[in-house]
């Protein structure tokens, strides 16, 4: 029998939702701004706060059209059946009940804990609309679940990122949904992740035993090409720099996270650094304990800080040669395995390969730990 198999890291992206999801629900004042698609001479096309964002059912987070040789996995993903339709009354793989359950059958996952929409909050400026666009996706979400299949796909809420007070109210909602945690999108924070503002949402997460994850999206201060022109002559520059860096942004949200004491305060809250590799995490751990010797003891920490990563921190990761070693630094409780379907640097439709790969080496406890029993006790799965 095979083992149990469950990612903590895949994804429903914008641009694979339904192409009225907001448009027929905006209030009047928001109908051109609300993510909504048009069709276009080449196929339909996402616009946000009423700018062209590109494709509905495009390649990944980016709204990319398929175009052979750009990324390897997608072309194997393409070999292997994978489609990408812009015209009208397309199939989006993704948010298809029964292509999306054929997709997992197929990898060979017994369940997964799904993001959505990453960076939506980074698209859309007024924080009003921000909210209202978060509330929107979450009851969709959890209608989907329901619709698919509720003991297989477990998708996260997307949780407001501007007023603290709206994002414990949306925890509360959303836990009552069924919803089993949430991402919080940390790039365009208006208030510091971690400034004490921030606490009634962690007292909401913790009450409502709602893990709140941060999911890697690169980092704001990679520097970037100029002009147009320049990202055009440099695009696989500029794509390789992006992509091999990206998974390291939430350092700054790991370090900021326990920084503002709410592990302290709230013992019960999870948190949850999502796609953002392993094998960083000894150094910072280390760098963190040592800078809060030197310099940070008035926050009065009980434990180590890094004491707390390991009684409430979780890290996902889809692939890691380097982890076996890594482990007992880190926690065999606190590593999550994730496949990342549908993205470019997913490991779908061989998810088990790649496991047998990086973790032979494993005991089978350990292994178990990592590919299902560390997500479903988190998520109650």
């Amino acid at each position: 029998m095979s083992e149990r198999l469950i990612s903590g890291d895949n994804h429903i992206d914008l641009t694979y939702c339904p192409p009225d999801l907001w448009s027929a629900q905006a209030p009047a004042k928001w109908k051109l701004l609300v993510p909504r698609v048009e069709e276009l001479e080449d196929g339909l096309h996402w616009f946000v706060d009423a700018q062209d964002k590109g494709m509905w059912n495009g390649v990944g987070p980016g709204f990319l059209k398929y175009t052979p040789g750009m990324f390897g996995h997608i072309d194997e993903m393409k070999s292997s059946g994978f489609e990408w339709d812009y015209r009208p009354g397309a199939r989006p793989r993704p948010t298809t009940p029964e292509l999306r359950l054929a997709d997992l059958d197929r990898d060979g996952l017994d369940a997964e804990v799904v993001y959505g929409c990453l960076m939506i909050n980074d698209l859309i400026n007024t924080a009003e609309l921000r909210a209202w666009a978060n509330a929107i996706y979450n009851d969709w979400a959890a209608d989907f679940a329901r619709r698919s299949d509720p003991s297989r796909i477990f998708p996260l809420a997307i949780i407001p990122n501007t007023d603290p007070q709206v994002a414990a109210a949306e925890v509360r909602r959303c836990a009552k949904l069924g919803l089993r945690g949430g991402d919080l999108a940390f790039k365009r924070m208006p208030i510091p992740l971690y400034q004490h503002e921030w606490h009634p949402m962690w007292e909401a997460a913790a009450e409502c035993h709602f893990p709140i994850s941060f999911h890697s999206t690169g980092f704001k201060a990679v520097r970037a090409p100029d002009t147009p022109e320049m990202e055009k002559q440099y695009a696989v520059q500029w794509r390789l720099v992006r992509s091999a860096l990206f998974q390291l942004d939430t350092m700054e949200v790991l370090v900021s996270v326990i920084a503002s004491g709410a592990p302290e305060k709230y013992p019960d809250m999870k948190f949850v650094l999502g796609e953002s590799g392993v094998t960083w995490l000894p150094y910072v751990f280390d760098r963190l304990d040592t800078e809060y010797e030197d310099r940070g003891r008035a926050l009065g920490f009980k434990l180590k800080p890094s004491d707390y990563f390991r009684r409430q921190g979780y890290v996902t990761y889809q692939q890691d040669q380097f982890l076996e070693p890594i482990i007992p630094l880190i926690g065999e409780d606190n590593i999550i395995w994730g496949a990342d379907y549908p993205h470019p640097d997913c490991v779908w439709p061989d998810s088990r390969g790649h496991l047998n790969k990086h973790l032979g080496g494993l005991s089978d406890r350990v292994r178990r730990k990592i590919t299902c029993d560390n997500v479903a006790a988190l998520y109650n799965i």
